[in-house]
């Protein structure tokens, strides 16, 4: 078999028209095709990638109202904690303020209830007292009740100190009056009686008497600023002042 150039150029042609063939219905069909599928690739990619930069814009933006919620909310908190403070302060002023009221209340009221049964134990005991007493100065004493309190008024005056008499002979040359007050009205002469035993005392001066009932019985004599007595109500003035420490004393501890 020999060599034969007509067939050599034969399979040369064919082989370029194979070629052109292929490049012309073939080649560039799948070219285009994988350049369109390039691009569509690389579009998808780039809306992708903008897809991920807006969601990361979108997460920075969600962050940062997070971040903006979570110092709002702390901002609230911390006013509703002061707040709540605030309204705690407030009703414990409120309670404590209602409590002292109460308190006072309950003060006053046990307060004028012990005054009144002050006065309802010292009326009874004024009068029983009184009683109690003029039944036994006359026993004690032949002399009537008044006479006996212008004696013991008089044996007061008696054993007053030697320095107490010249203070108040001093007042008396200042002022030259005594206020006799006795707890009912004396005689005539119970009253020159007692005249003449001041001036025996502290010397000439003049000398006024009234009627003082709440003496309940006894002599006051008022010199100047100085008092000289004797008379029950001291006595009843002593056991009320007694009275009202106890009384006060029960009231604490209750």
């Amino acid at each position: 078999m020999g060599f034969s150039w007509v067939t050599f150029f034969a399979q040369i042609i064919n082989l370029f028209l194979l070629v052109w063939l292929l490049k012309k219905f073939l080649y560039r069909p799948i070219l285009s095709a994988i350049e369109k599928r390039q691009a569509y690739i690389e579009d998808k990619v780039k809306k992708a990638d903008e897809a991920v930069k807006s969601a990361q814009k979108q997460e920075e933006k969600l962050n940062k109202q997070v971040r903006q919620w979570e110092k709002d909310k702390q901002k609230r908190l911390d006013e509703l904690d002061t707040e709540l403070e605030a309204y705690r302060r407030e009703e414990r002023t409120a309670i404590e303020r209602e409590a002292r009221d109460l308190r006072q209340k309950m003060q006053d009221a046990l307060n004028r209830e012990s005054a009144s049964m002050q006065l309802e134990i010292r009326d009874m005991m004024a009068g029983n007292f009184l009683n109690l007493s003029q039944k036994v100065l006359t026993d004690l004493s032949r002399l009537a009740p008044m006479e006996q309190a212008v004696t013991l008024f008089r044996k007061k005056v008696s054993d007053l100190p030697k320095a107490d008499v010249k203070s108040i002979r001093d007042v008396l040359k200042k002022k030259n009056q005594i206020i006799i007050s006795s707890s009912a009205e004396l005689t005539e002469k119970e009253q020159k009686s007692l005249s003449s035993f001041l001036k025996e005392q502290f010397g000439e001066s003049a000398i006024s008497y009234r009627v003082q009932p709440d003496l309940i019985l006894g002599i006051e004599a008022l010199i100047g600023e100085t008092v000289l007595e004797w008379n029950l109500k001291s006595y009843l003035d002593h056991f009320e002042g007694n009275l009202n420490a106890a009384l006060a004393g029960l009231i604490v501890k209750e």
